[in-house]
């Protein structure tokens, strides 16, 4: 089936006219008549019903227009999915929660450029959620995050590289923040809060099982910078890796020991692209000790 006669045919049910259609498509009624005959005489079947007052399609022919006009939506889309896989070709794009300066993109760019100049590394900062649901939908290619439940939801893959445990992040007027280091001991009589438990798993069970005078509580929204001054200048405590707390300055952060680590690193959905595996390759190189330890 000739792909010009169909679009003279598509052309010719807009207008409902040979002569109007043939002047779009510049072509003399003839031709384009021609066209048509071939077309029907290819499909088997009758496409217009001519007459004095001019054409109209068939039955048959509105049923012929309307698989072909959605075969023609689904080529172009397609095509455009085609064209982004090109574009993608060489390029690489990794999220990062919004809020918080990357911990592992930093490190892992320089290495990166120097084995593979060629590939283009976009970075895209967005929330939590929304970085899962474009990893999931192949709009992002690995999202910087930690090993917990979410991590490994819906087939998603994760890649430790740095393994550690929880700074006491409060206000520097809290009868702690002039401490070196803490023990869970000193905390207790504490509030602790904690963005999500799913990201610390065992936390809440441990501290309840071992210092039941500690609360701790969840508190999952997405604070900006005042509202998190706010609520640690009350008298709460809060967790967080320990190369993060030079972001939440004036608040203090002293180092907990805890006996407790939890793993940051990569996730990622198969099938993954020559590009991304390069990428974790160099992570695991960059980040080689921890991932060992881990």
């Amino acid at each position: 089936m000739n792909t010009k006669n169909v679009e003279t045919f598509i052309a010719l049910s807009q207008y409902n006219s040979f002569n109007a259609a043939a002047e779009a498509l510049f072509l003399s009624p003839p031709a384009l008549q021609q066209q048509v005959n071939r077309l029907e005489a290819d499909v088997g079947f009758k496409l217009f019903e001519r007459s004095v007052s001019g054409i109209r399609l068939t039955p048959a022919g509105e049923t012929f227009l309307d698989g072909i006009l959605k075969i023609r939506s689904d080529i172009d889309l397609l095509l455009t999915r085609c064209r982004e896989t090109e574009s993608r070709s060489n390029c690489i794009r990794i999220g990062a929660i919004v809020g918080l300066q990357p911990d592992l993109f930093p490190r892992l760019s320089g290495p990166f450029f120097q084995q593979y100049p060629d590939v283009i590394q976009k970075p895209v900062m967005e929330t939590e959620d929304q970085l899962l649901n474009d990893l999931d939908r192949g709009a992002l290619d690995v999202v910087e995050y930690y090993d917990c439940p979410r991590a490994h939801a819906a087939g998603r893959i994760f890649v430790p590289l740095i393994v550690e445990g929880r700074d006491a992040m409060m206000s520097p007027n809290h009868p702690l923040a002039s401490r070196k280091s803490l023990t869970l001991e000193d905390l207790r009589g504490q509030h602790i809060i904690v963005y999500r438990f799913e990201r610390l798993p065992g936390l809440r069970e441990f501290i309840g099982r071992n210092y039941p005078d500690i609360r701790i509580s969840e508190d999952p929204r997405m604070m900006d910078f005042y509202t998190m001054v706010r609520t640690f200048e009350d008298g709460h405590i809060g967790l967080l890796p320990p190369h993060v707390g030079s972001q939440f300055l004036p608040l203090r952060t002293v180092p907990l020991r805890m006996g407790l680590t939890w793993a940051t690193g990569l996730v990622y959905r198969e099938p993954s692209s020559l590009i991304l595996r390069n990428f974790i390759d160099v992570a695991r190189q960059v980040f080689r000790p921890a991932d060992s330890e881990a």
